[in-house]
């Protein structure tokens, strides 16, 4: 069963790099202020993230020198790694229950770095929840039991939901 902490935050650390070199507390310190009300990244996890970035090439490290304490590690993004963002960036987010992580990151990002293209990713995702209601409705068609029924009901209902939420960020 897949869980939100199968969302992996490396887009998001990405994005954060977009506009400038970090050190690893400065990311999680932007990290936490900018996502800390959808997302929750621990520093240990930040720091093995970063690694995983590095040895992807996406980020590159360099030390950075400070008198009287040890040196500090400074990332930068890759041309690769910047691809990669800009790829996640604008690919709808394909699990509904991913919605509130992923998809409000996407949105932040659009934000944050003034890109073009929200409005296409915001249609892109309504569209293939639009086709997950269409599957939903027709498995409640198929069902044999009342509980099969419910949950059918409900999942259709938080995705109609979602796809009114999506209306509102078109209209706003």
């Amino acid at each position: 069963m897949a869980h939100s902490a199968d969302v992996s935050p490396q887009p998001a650390l990405l994005g954060l790099l977009m506009a400038g070199p970090k050190h690893g507390y400065e990311l999680y310190q932007d990290f936490s202020q900018a996502l800390g009300r959808v997302w929750r990244l621990g520093r240990s996890n930040l720091y093995a993230q970063l690694k995983e970035l590095a040895a992807a090439g996406w980020v590159t490290v360099e030390e950075e020198l400070q008198p009287g304490r040890p040196p500090r590690q400074v990332y930068h993004l890759t041309e690769t790694g910047r691809r990669q963002f800009l790829d996640w960036l604008h690919r709808p987010t394909p699990h509904l229950r991913h919605i509130r992580l992923e998809f409000l990151a996407r949105l932040y990002f659009f934000e944050l770095l003034a890109l073009p293209g929200v409005e296409a990713l915001v249609d892109r995702q309504r569209s293939l929840l639009r086709s997950r209601c269409r599957s939903l409705k027709a498995a409640a068609g198929r069902a044999d039991n009342r509980f099969d029924e419910l949950v059918l009901a409900f999942r259709l209902s938080q995705t109609e939901a979602v796809i009114e939420w999506l209306d509102h960020c078109s209209s706003t």
